[in-house]
C-alpha cells in the first residue's frame, strides 16, 4: 500500500522533481566547472521552460479544484433547499392562527374544509372567499366535507365526546346538543345552496361523513392549516410545494370521495330569496333528499335561514 502510494506521489509531482532535479545539475556542472556557459545558459533556459509547464500544470489543478468545490456547494445547497422545503411545517396559536387562515383567504382559487359543522366556514371563509372572488371575476373552488346532520347517533357520538374533553365546568362544550350540531349542519347546507345561486363561477361540493375528526383541515393552493377547537389550540400550517403538503392533499381527497355527495346542481335555480322562506327552505332540503327533521316547525325553520346567512364569526 506504501509502495503504491509512492507511486502515486511520484507520477503527480514528476513535473516539479524534473525541474528540481535539472536544476541541480546544472548548478553543480556550473559549480565544478564542468560545463560550458552556453550548456549552462541552455540548461537554465530549459529548466525555467520545465518550471513554466509545472506553474500552468499546478493552475489547472487549482482551476479544476475550484470548480469541483464550487459543484460541490451547489449541490449541498440543492439538498439544503429540499430539506428546508421538506420540513416547513409550523405551529401557530393564537392570533397567530387567525392571521394565517385571513392571510390563506386572500386570493384562494381553491378551498377544501374537512371538518365538524362548518360554522367558521359558514361565518367567515365561504362569504369572503366568494366576495374576492367576485371583485376578481375568477372562478372559485370549494369542497366541504362535514357530518352527516340526519345521523343522529353521530351528532349525539361528537357531542358526547367534545363534553368529555372539556376543560373546565364552564366549557362551552358542555352546553352542546345533539339538536344544536344538527341545526349547525343543515345552516351550512343552507349557506352553500345560497352561495351558489348567487356566483355564477362558483363551482361548491358538500359531502356529509359518517364519521367525525377532533381536528379540521383547511386546504387552499397556498398551504395547508389544521386546526383544533378554537385558536386557543395549537394549529399546523403545512405549506404547499412540500412532501408533506401533498401526502395531505391526497389524503383529503380520498376522504371527499368517501363521503355521501349532497346533488346541489337539483337546487341551483330553485327559488331562493335574499332571506329564505321558510317554504323556500324546507323544498331545498327535499330536493337534496335530506329532508329537515319532522318536529321542526316554522320558527325552528327561520331560526336556519338566520343562521345560515347572518352567523357572527365564533372566534371573535
Amino acid at each position: 500500500m506504501r509502495i503504491k502510494r509512492a507511486f502515486e506521489w511520484l507520477f503527480r509531482y514528476i513535473d516539479v522533481l524534473v525541474a528540481l532535479t535539472l536544476a541541480v545539475v546544472i548548478l553543480g556542472l556550473d559549480v565544478i566547472g564542468v560545463a560550458s556557459s552556453k550548456v549552462v545558459a541552455n540548461a537554465t533556459v530549459a529548466t525555467l521552460a520545465v518550471v513554466a509547464i509545472v506553474l500552468l500544470r499546478d493552475r489547472q489543478r487549482g482551476d479544476e479544484r475550484g470548480a469541483a468545490v464550487l459543484t460541490s456547494v451547489e449541490r449541498a445547497n440543492e439538498r439544503l433547499a429540499r430539506l428546508e422545503r421538506a420540513a416547513v411545517v409550523r405551529e401557530v396559536t393564537g392570533d397567530e392562527c387567525s392571521e394565517a387562515l385571513a392571510q390563506a383567504r386572500k386570493g384562494a382559487a381553491r378551498w377544501f374544509f374537512k371538518g365538524s359543522t362548518g360554522t367558521y366556514v359558514r361565518a367567515v371563509t365561504l362569504p369572503e372567499c366568494v366576495e374576492r372572488s367576485r371583485r376578481a371575476r375568477r372562478s372559485l373552488t370549494f369542497r366541504l366535507e362535514i357530518l352527516d346532520p340526519a345521523d343522529e347517533g353521530l351528532c349525539n357520538r361528537f357531542v358526547a365526546l367534545h363534553q368529555r374533553l372539556a376543560t373546565s365546568p364552564d366549557s362551552a362544550e358542555r352546553f352542546w346538543t345533539m339538536d344544536g350540531t344538527r341545526r349547525e349542519l343543515y345552516a351550512t347546507v343552507l349557506a352553500a345552496c345560497w352561495h351558489q345561486q348567487r356566483y355564477e363561477l362558483l363551482d361548491i361540493d358538500v359531502r356529509l361523513s359518517s364519521t367525525f375528526s377532533l381536528l379540521r383541515y383547511e386546504l387552499t393552493e397556498s398551504c395547508l392549516i389544521i386546526t383544533q377547537r378554537g385558536p386557543e389550540f395549537p394549529a399546523t400550517i403545512i405549506d404547499c410545494g412540500t412532501p408533506t403538503y401533498d401526502c395531505w392533499e391526497s389524503e383529503l381527497h380520498v376522504s371527499l370521495q368517501q363521503a355521501r355527495r349532497l346533488p346541489l346542481h337539483r337546487v341551483r335555480d330553485m327559488p331562493l330569496s335574499e332571506e329564505p322562506t321558510t317554504e323556500e327552505i324546507r323544498a331545498l332540503f327535499r330536493a337534496l333528499d335530506l329532508d329537515l327533521p319532522a318536529e321542526y316547525d316554522e320558527d325552528d325553520v327561520i331560526e336556519l335561514g338566520r343562521m345560515s346567512l347572518a352567523t357572527p364569526n365564533p372566534y371573535e
